[in-house]
């Protein structure tokens, strides 16, 4: 059953950082989409939120960030999601 093994590794990959999963699947150009996404989002959320202002729990924009977080995590997850049901359809 390699397409099962497959489907969990490029599960765990998408798991690590979107796109990670794309690319061992070798669908390069959603791959390099999600990559992008996600360094961009990453990027976002870290100009929003500093070391400090999460050890002190004092969040400057509150708002803005729970919006930065969950576009992160709704990427994280449709980047798992993708690589599970593409590697689906991979020929081995």
């Amino acid at each position: 059953m390699p397409n099962r093994r497959r489907q969990w590794i490029a599960l765990m990959l998408s798991g690590v950082f979107p796109g990670l999963g794309q690319l061992y699947l070798q669908a390069w150009t959603k791959g390099a989409a999600f990559v992008i996404a996600g360094v961009v989002a990453s990027w976002i959320l870290g100009r929003l939120v500093s070391v400090q202002d999460l050890l002190t729990g004092l969040l400057p924009f509150p708002g803005r960030t729970l919006g930065a977080t969950l576009a992160l995590l709704a990427l994280y997850l449709w980047s798992c999601v993708d690589a599970w049901s593409a590697a689906e359809h991979v020929l081995v």
